[in-house]
């Protein structure tokens, strides 16, 4: 049976976006609809956005509901049989089980994607959209917090290597 459900974790700035969207046209012609929290977070008004990017002030926002409504997202799209391709910073241990918990059924391949703080850091100043105190945080716990099926370190591999390799997974399993 072919999964429908692939979840990249890891810290704040180690390319989970980047490697999602690079896997959506690796795995084409199939359709994989690319979700994660920030799907929801950047709903907000961006007067909100930019205050927790820039301050790491999130003390208007309900980060719970944001991360329940974008678990609830992408479990609508799975249940109309879309393929889903999430990614998300999990910090603790009951936020890997709520996350587990909210994808129950589908059987996720679960992905996690690690770099070396420096390329971390040079990456989130690049980016300019978070502060490194948030990446820092995400850096030193939001490591193994899921039994992942897949490691891979993207501090030197390309998202098109890493994507490439999933993609070979995901075709040999729906095989199997």
């Amino acid at each position: 049976m072919q999964r429908k459900l692939i979840v990249i974790t890891g810290s704040s700035g180690v390319g989970k976006s980047t490697l999602a969207q690079t896997l959506q046209e690796e795995l084409l012609p199939e359709h994989w609809l690319h979700v994660s929290v920030d799907t929801i977070f950047y709903c907000l008004p961006r007067s909100v956005v930019l205050r927790v990017d820039h301050e790491n002030d999130s003390s208007t926002v309900d980060s719970k509901a944001i991360v329940t409504s974008a678990y609830a997202c992408a479990r609508t799209l799975l249940d109309l049989a879309h393929k889903v391709i999430f990614d998300a910073v999990i910090l603790t241990e009951k936020g890997a089980q709520d996350m587990l918990r909210a994808f129950d059924g589908f059987d996720p391949l679960l992905v996690e994607l690690t770099c070396s703080w420096e390329e971390i850091e040079k990456r989130t100043l690049a980016r300019g959209d978070r502060t490194l105190a948030e990446a820092e945080h995400g850096y030193r716990n939001a490591c193994g917090r899921l039994g992942a099926h897949h490691t891979f370190d993207s501090t030197r591999a390309s998202a098109e290597q890493i994507a490439a390799q999933l993609a070979t997974i995901m075709r040999v399993g729906s095989a199997a």
